[in-house]
């Protein structure tokens, strides 16, 4: 296939899409269905690296992708990083702590401090929230502490984690107790009060403490320590100003870093409509495109059904990649997967047994959903917003290499 002259991005053998939204007057979010081995990767995820001429975030639980296409993408004068949540050692880093906003007068975002610890926290058990709830008030408590008491280049969650074994060893006294005399009106000083009075029953604690040890233990390691303690972070804003891929290696089986996926899923989308913002346009310089390969391996992005509905005008755009429409409604539940599947304009159904995403897409497609299910393996479907579903030919997986 000859390269497109203008920006495109390629959705079946024979099909390409405009990027240009303000020409198509539709969003370029994109949701890819199939189930394992029908080839999203290599039919969706690596055609459109090679071909598509703006910043990218891909998320890659097989952790080939880099090794397959950093030396194309910088011939290509892309600048190629990897995040890695596989091998945090080999990583580049990422300080979560970094990318709280800071004011003129020193004092930090405390929205940022909350949903920071938010994150950090998945929510496990909807029916008695109450333990996580009361967990994350106590870590954005500690990550409070950390931000007014140490010096900037001790601010990580290596010492978040690690006040979190002081804080609990002097049951919130001492060096706890002073700042928050001193300092009565800092958020932290706020947050110690709520801390102290849940203290009292000494069961109640327990469970809040046993809560955020399960989410701050992995921080308090050697080994992702070379992630988050270097001082340094990878500045998520340049993705708009200049072109850069940044692969993240995210394992499909380990959930031990759910919690710090997350936190980067979260603050990447908020940077980035920060940095639309600031322009005059209110849009990137750059486009950036987040390639969530197997998203439903990955941790849950919060608020994700309100920000798929912003950034469009900000030039952020999304594929969401998928076995079936199941796997969603179990992540998010069935009305925010509905808004979320709503902000795609483009979906592309590869194949699969799942009964009700077959129906899904053959009630789109104007066809039956025994075709759908009998799909072959040459052939996909794509439903785009304004136009009847198509049945075309695929992209052979890994043929453009």
């Amino acid at each position: 296939m000859n390269k497109p002259e203008s920006s495109y991005r390629i959705l079946g053998a024979d099909y390409l899409v405009s990027n240009d939204t303000r020409k198509t007057r539709i969003c370029n979010n994109d949701c890819i269905l199939g189930q394992s081995g029908t080839g999203k990767t290599g039919s969706y995820v690596i055609p459109n690296i090679q071909i598509l001429d703006h910043s990218l975030i891909v998320s890659d639980t097989k952790c080939t992708l880099y090794e397959i296409c950093k030396d194309d993408l910088i011939a290509r004068g892309f600048k190629v990083s990897v995040l890695d949540f596989v091998h945090p050692e080999k990583s580049c880093p990422y300080n979560p702590l970094s990318h709280i906003k800071r004011f003129a007068n020193g004092k930090y975002r405390e929205q940022d401090v909350l949903s920071l610890a938010d994150s950090l926290v998945p929510a496990m058990d909807k029916k008695e929230p109450f333990w996580e709830m009361a967990a994350k008030t106590y870590i954005a408590y500690l990550i409070g502490y950390v931000l007014e008491t140490l010096t900037e280049n001790s601010q990580n969650l290596y010492q978040v984690s690690r006040m979190h074994r002081l804080f609990t060893i002097a049951r919130g006294d001492g060096q706890f107790y002073k700042h928050a005399a001193a300092n009565p009106n800092s958020f932290s000083s706020r947050k110690y009060q709520h801390i102290r009075s849940t203290m009292i029953a000494d069961r109640t604690w327990a469970c809040i403490s046993e809560f955020a040890t399960q989410a701050l233990s992995m921080y308090d390691t050697n080994t992702v320590y070379n992630m988050i303690g270097r001082g340094t972070t990878f500045d998520i804003r340049s993705l708009g100003r200049e072109k850069q891929v940044l692969f993240m290696n995210v394992s499909d089986t380990d959930r031990t870093y759910d919690g710090l996926i997350n936190s980067f899923y979260t603050q990447a989308l908020h940077a980035l409509c920060a940095e639309a913002d600031s322009r005059p346009l209110h849009r990137l310089e750059v486009p950036v495109r987040i390639i969530l390969d197997d998203f439903a391996t990955n941790a849950k992005i919060q608020n994700f059904d309100k920000i798929i509905s912003v950034i469009r005008s900000r030039e952020i755009y999304v594929s969401i990649i998928l076995q079936c429409i199941s796997q969603l409604d179990s992540l998010y539940g069935r009305s925010t997967a509905k808004t979320i599947f709503n902000n795609c304009d483009h979906i592309i159904y590869l194949g699969g047994h799942d009964y009700e995403t077959a129906e899904y897409i053959a009630s789109l497609a104007y066809t039956s959903t025994e075709k759908v299910l009998t799909l072959p393996p040459d052939k996909e479907y794509i439903l785009e917003t304004g136009k009847r579903g198509r049945l075309v030919d695929r992209i052979r997986p890994y043929s453009t290499l």
